[in-house]
């Protein structure tokens, strides 16, 4: 599970420098995220299904900040803002997606194993 994390971290940074890089065109960069259905693994458990259902509330939630932000640029007159918020917005929550599933994760690590409690 952590491995879709990292990669949507990595696709979401990716999709952010090539937008403000290359402006609209650097959307293309998104079509990188469809290489993540050919990541596999054995089936998860019960355990893995929660944290994972607990990240996407969290990254939700990022991504409603992340547009709360894009849309006070675009309110100062941002123009790259303007024309791009739909993909930034995007990039923002597969960053934020993967950020806090990684957060959540090691947490559970932590506490899994931690033989004093």
């Amino acid at each position: 599970m952590k491995g879709r994390f990292i990669y949507t971290l990595v696709i979401g940074i990716i999709v952010w420098i090539c937008i403000l890089s290359f402006g609209q065109v650097g959307g293309v960069s998104l079509a990188l995220m469809a290489f993540l259905a050919f990541y596999k693994k054995k089936k998860y458990d019960e355990r893995e299904y929660q944290l994972y259902y607990k990240t996407n509330n969290f990254a939700f939630a990022f991504m409603i900040i992340i547009m709360v932000i894009i849309d006070q640029l675009q309110n100062a007159g941002n123009i790259l803002m303007q024309e791009n918020w739909l993909i930034l917005s995007c990039a923002g929550f597969f960053v934020g997606q993967g950020l806090i599933g990684l957060i959540v994760f090691k947490e559970d690590e932590i506490e899994h194993f931690n033989p004093n409690s």
